[in-house]
């Protein structure tokens, strides 16, 4: 294990932290003249960045002459073990400036590093403007991964880049046409931060104020789902804004490789990606079957169709990606509109992309394996290829999407009876939610736990459990539980 080279890449990650808390400091100092709370918090961002940069520091001496050689062991525990010290040291404002305990500051800190969105703060619109940036931003950068950013700005890594690259996409990089990651990974934070900018002037234009303009877009295109408000996006009443939000939540679903590849022009090619033909169908056809069970049990009237429309294409979006905006009480719902959106936060977007959960590539290739496997049932000697994007999928593919799905469901099911173990008066519905929004990376579930609701209430075992599920389901299982693998860290293995 190459101790040293590990030393210097999260030294990285505590620097972009570092940068984050001072725009967050920025922020703090802009307000403060305005107010009491902003002028109190001001003290705590500067020792939130000292502690960052002294960290950074105290790891890079160190290591700064650490030969360039990254291995796919030292490559899974920087993923692994920067994560985790992202959700720990961004628990520090809250825990500074709010006063939380560990385990709320954690959970809080763990939903905005994994772009889950799921809080423990019965009223967000009484917390200092720095701390609901810091709440955005750290959505933001998330969002992207901080292993993205720094394998894009870190050009000594080589062969390295590409197996830290695969580690948090959750894919391999077929779809990446360089023959070098590190400039596809430039790309894509280059047309990360032009969707940002986008974003961000269509809700100022369309009414929001430059800092809801800001946090709302730092959420959004992170697929993040953190607001300003206790009510989410229906705090705004705006159908332009809410329409604004469905585009660039379903853009965050989108495989960012598929999005380069429509950018130069090869629309052909693009829709021969059986991932982002699967994602537009779900779409659809979760929006008509809401919009059809909404007017059906009268919940919206028949003479408000576009009304009915925009608000099942808002939650159907929000949800399959991840996002977790709400722009209405969905509990309130019939319960097969709970079952769709259920449905959708296991299924979650596209790999390669910022949204959670399985991911629809996974659900395509095993679905179609497990047709294939039905009509084997009854002829076994039937030949026939399994087809991704119009190529070959290979046995060992098969096997390991397959594994993954196994690996995402017992996790679940672990996570289901710890929390059940620790919450014994939390309702099943709220317990199922809760466990699956966290490991897919929603945000709001049911019961309990739904869009009007918050974690609040909550132990702090519950909390950090959840919590950890979060950074698991936003790292695919496999950096975290490796962790943990003795064999990790032997020196010759």
């Amino acid at each position: 294990m190459n101790y040293v080279v590990i030393f210097r890449l999260l030294s990285v990650i505590l620097w972009i932290m570092a940068a984050a808390f001072g725009l967050c400091m920025g922020v703090s100092v802009y307000y403060s003249s305005s107010s009491i709370a902003e002028a109190a918090a001001l003290p705590y961002w500067i020792t939130c960045v000292a502690i960052a940069v002294f960290l950074a520091l105290c790891i890079y001496f160190p290591s700064r002459r650490a030969v360039a050689k990254l291995y796919k062991k030292e490559a899974m525990c920087v993923v692994g073990i920067g994560w985790l010290a992202c959700a720990a040291l961004g628990a520090l404002p809250f825990m500074l400036i709010l006063d939380c305990s560990v385990a709320d500051a954690f959970f809080e800190s763990s939903s905005g590093i994994t772009t889950t969105g799921a809080s423990i703060f019965a009223s967000v619109e009484s917390l200092p403007k720095s701390v609901l940036f810091w709440r955005a931003l750290s959505q933001w950068i998330g969002g992207l991964g901080v292993v993205v950013f720094f394998v894009g700005i870190l050009s000594f890594l080589g062969a390295g880049g590409k197996i830290l690259y695969s580690n948090e996409m959750g894919t391999n990089s077929a779809e990446m046409e360089s023959a070098r990651v590190q400039t596809g990974v430039s790309f894509i934070i280059r047309l990360y931060l032009v969707l940002s900018v986008l974003c961000m002037l269509l809700y100022r234009f369309f009414g929001m104020g430059w800092f809801d303009a800001a946090c709302h877009m730092l959420a959004t295109v992170s697929t993040g789902g953190f607001s300003n408000y206790n009510n989410s996006f229906g705090h705004f009443h705006s159908a332009p804004l809410e329409w604004i939000a469905v585009f660039f939540m379903f853009l965050g679903g989108v495989n960012f490789a598929v999005m380069l590849t429509l950018l130069r022009g090869r629309i052909s090619r693009v829709w021969k990606n059986t991932e982002l033909r699967w994602y537009v169908v779900i779409v659809l056809l979760s929006v008509i079957s809401i919009s059809a069970i909404l007017l059906d049990f009268g919940k919206i009237g028949v003479s408000h169709l576009h009304d009915v429309i925009r608000t099942a294409a808002f939650q159907v979006v929000s949800v399959m990606t991840t996002t977790g905006f709400c722009s209405t009480d969905f509990q309130t719902w019939a319960p097969l509109a709970h079952i769709i959106l259920f449905a959708l936060m296991l299924f979650g977007a596209s790999s390669g992309s910022t949204s959670g959960g399985l991911k629809v590539a996974r659900i395509a290739l095993g679905t179609k394996s497990l047709l294939l496997n039905v009509e084997k049932s009854f002829r076994p000697h039937v030949v026939r290829t399994l087809r991704m994007n119009s190529h070959p999928v290979d046995e060992q593919e098969s096997f390991l999407t397959e594994n993954f799905i196994v690996l995402y469901f017992a996790c679940f099911m672990v996570g289901i009876l710890a929390l059940s173990f620790f919450e014994v008066d939390l309702s099943f519905e709220g317990c199922l939610t809760a466990v699956a929004t966290s490991i897919s990376n929603v945000g709001p579930g049911f019961a309990e736990v739904g869009p009007a609701s918050n974690f609040g209430f909550m132990t702090g075992a519950s909390k950090i459990l959840l919590a950890l599920l979060m950074i698991m389901g936003r790292l695919e299982f496999y950096a975290i539980l490796a962790l943990f693998m003795p064999s990790l860290w032997r020196k010759f293995e």
